[in-house]
């Protein structure tokens, strides 16, 4: 994969991982008039961070919900403090003590391809290993791929595939293929937060 690629995808992947997360959260939590809320969290950031790694931990598998909200206040704490090392080392450790929960692997795979936008980034601070990139890139293919074979139909693990290669020289058919497994889902799934799909499509219309 380019350079230029994964320079690019730190903005627009990052940008995509904030879309469909938080978003996500924000869809299964309405209050009774419709509006959508999110609660921000408060504190220092390791501690905030680290609480919230908790409660994945305890959460995963067991309450979907608490999950999904703990997942997006992370995601929009990591982004706000350009952790994405953070994010990679403890969704590498998530997916290890969980291999068998689909929205722990997408979310491996998703926090795998932030990572490697990180390493190409200036604040990683070193030439990047072109050799460290190429197995990172298998290490989020294979996350993403047995997310889908445990559950062809995961919503988070369609869409950050999706997205994942769409920043993939090589991957721009398979990219498509994904998106339209999601839309297949829409018409029976009208709950899932579409808007998200569709803004990121808006987002990168032309790119």
């Amino acid at each position: 994969m380019k350079r230029e690629t994964y320079r690019n995808s730190i903005v627009l992947l990052t940008l995509a991982l904030l879309l469909v997360l938080p978003s996500a959260i924000l869809a299964q939590n309405t209050n009774g008039s419709g509006d959508k809320t999110q609660s921000k969290p408060n504190g220092n950031p390791a501690t905030v961070l680290a609480r919230l790694e908790l409660s994945m931990q305890q959460t995963a598998g067991k309450d979907a919900k608490a999950f999904a909200r703990a997942q997006g206040e992370y995601w929009s704490l990591i982004e706000s403090q350009k952790d994405f090392p953070r994010a990679y080392n403890f969704f590498l450790q998530l997916a290890s003590a969980h291999p068998s929960i689909p929205d722990v692997l997408g979310l491996e795979g998703s926090a795998i391809g932030a990572y490697i936008g990180w390493l190409y980034s200036p604040a990683a601070g070193k030439p990047v290993d072109e050799q460290l990139v190429m197995t990172l890139d298998s290490a989020a293919h294979a996350a993403f791929d047995k997310a889908l074979q445990i559950d062809p139909n995961n919503f988070n693990s369609l869409l950050g595939y999706a997205i994942y290669e769409s920043y993939n020289p090589t991957g721009a058919e398979h990219s498509k293929e994904l998106f339209a497994r999601l839309e297949g889902l829409r018409s029976s799934h009208p709950e899932y937060p579409w808007q998200v799909v569709d803004e990121f499509k808006k987002r990168t219309a032309g790119k």
